[in-house]
């Protein structure tokens, strides 16, 4: 297999409200995990709602999670990974970084 985070390294700044849509286009879930941060799940598949504050969700194939979260946490890189190791060293891994003010 060969895995990706399609558009990282990612760019925010300080204050910033983010949403990131988190589409899995395999036949396999993908538990994504976010560094220094808490999210909340405000979509799944374009159905929008107040969900739950986490920092992994779970994504399942074929389906599209929108996560939403501040960022409120400066420092020069946070991982941005799926949490299936092979997965991970394999390419599903990008950075959050922050615009230096």
């Amino acid at each position: 297999y060969a895995w990706a985070i399609a558009g990282g390294p990612f760019t925010v700044s300080n204050g910033q409200r983010v949403e990131v849509e988190l589409m899995n286009m395999s036949m396999m879930a993908h538990p994504i995990h976010l560094h220094g941060h808490a999210f909340e799940v405000v979509a799944i598949n374009g159905q929008h709602f107040a969900g739950a504050v986490r920092d992994t969700v779970l994504v399942p194939p074929m389906q599209m999670v929108t996560i939403a979260f501040d960022a409120v946490n400066p420092a020069p890189h946070w991982a941005f990974h799926c949490h299936h190791l092979y997965h991970m060293v394999s390419g599903m891994m990008a950075t959050l970084d922050y615009l230096e003010s």
